[in-house]
C-alpha cells in the first residue's frame, strides 16, 4: 500500500484509488480514455514523478495488459502556425497526461492539433491518420465503435462531444482548413493538412457545460465517486454518444449558451 495524496486530514492509498475505479466498473480489457484534472484532489504525498506514476499504475492494474489507456495530449500546434513534433510538442492537457505522453512504450496520434498518447492491446486502432480532428478514425469515433469507455477523473473535459457535433453537423460549427508540418519520431517532416469542425464566433458557440454534463450523467451505466476532493466519472462512449444525440433531436442549441 502507498499513500500518495491527502485531503482534510485523511490519506488516500493506491489501494483506495484501484477500488474507486472497480465502483466504477472500470475492468480487465477496457479500453479507456481519461481526460485528467489532479489539483483539486488533495495534497501529493509523494516526489511529483512518483505520484504521478503511482496514478498510471492503478489505472493498468485495473485494466490489466489487455486493456488500452488513452489520454489527450493536445497541442493546438497549426492553430498557432508551429511545427507538430510528435516527441517533443508537450501536451496543454495536464501534469499527468504529460508524463504518461513521454513513458516508454506510448505511442501518440498524427493529430497536429488534437493529439492522444496511447498505450495497450488495442492501441493500433487509435493510430489512423485522419482528415478532420473530430471526423471518421478519430480517437473518439474509434473508442465509440469499440464501446471504449471515457472517464474525467477530476475537473470537466468533455471535448468528446466536438466529435459528435461534427457527426450531427451541428449549424454553429463549420469547417475550417489548418496546414503545417509534422515532425516523426524518426524526425522526418512531412506537410499535412488537416480540417477542424471550429466554433462560429458571429454565431453563439459557447458551450454550455452544464447542460453538457447533465446530458451526460443521464446515459445508460453513467457513473460518478467522490474521490478526495474531487469526481471521477464514466461514461460509455457509445451510450454518451446516444445521450447527446437524443438531447439534439429535441433541442439543436441544447449544447451552447444561449447568451454567448
Amino acid at each position: 500500500m502507498k499513500y500518495f495524496l491527502e485531503y482534510n486530514d485523511k490519506k488516500y492509498s493506491n489501494v483506495d484509488l484501484i477500488e474507486a475505479f472497480k465502483k466504477l466498473s472500470i475492468k480487465k480489457g477496457d479500453i479507456l480514455c481519461v481526460h485528467s484534472e489532479l489539483f483539486n484532489f488533495g495534497t501529493p504525498l509523494l516526489p511529483r514523478n512518483e505520484f504521478l506514476q503511482t496514478i498510471l499504475d492503478c489505472f493498468f492494474e485495473v485494466i490489466g495488459k489487455e486493456g488500452t489507456l488513452i489520454m489527450p495530449t493536445f497541442t493546438y500546434s497549426f492553430c498557432k502556425n508551429e511545427v507538430y513534433d510528435k516527441l517533443n510538442s508537450p501536451t496543454k492537457m495536464g501534469a499527468l497526461n504529460e508524463y504518461f505522453r513521454k513513458q516508454a512504450g506510448v505511442k501518440r496520434t498524427n493529430d497536429p492539433i488534437f493529439s492522444f498518447a496511447i498505450k495497450g492491446a488495442k492501441e493500433e486502432l487509435f493510430l489512423k491518420d485522419t482528415t478532420s480532428c473530430f471526423g471518421e478514425n478519430c480517437v473518439y469515433d474509434v473508442l465509440i465503435k469499440e464501446n471504449g469507455k471515457f472517464l474525467t477523473f477530476g475537473g470537466i473535459g468533455h471535448t468528446i462531444t466536438h466529435h459528435i457535433e461534427e457527426k450531427y453537423q451541428v449549424d454553429y460549427r463549420y469547417f475550417k482548413k489548418f496546414q503545417g508540418f509534422i515532425l516523426d519520431e524518426n524526425g522526418e517532416k512531412t506537410k499535412k493538412e488537416i480540417l477542424y469542425f471550429v466554433r462560429d464566433l458571429n454565431k453563439h458557440s459557447l458551450p454550455n457545460i452544464k447542460n453538457i454534463i447533465k446530458i451526460a450523467l443521464s446515459s445508460f451505466k453513467s457513473d460518478m465517486i467522490k474521490f478526495a476532493n474531487d469526481n471521477i466519472s464514466i461514461f460509455i462512449a457509445q451510450e454518451y454518444e446516444n445521450a447527446i444525440i437524443r438531447a439534439l433531436n429535441m433541442n439543436k442549441n441544447v449544447l451552447i449558451l444561449k447568451d454567448s
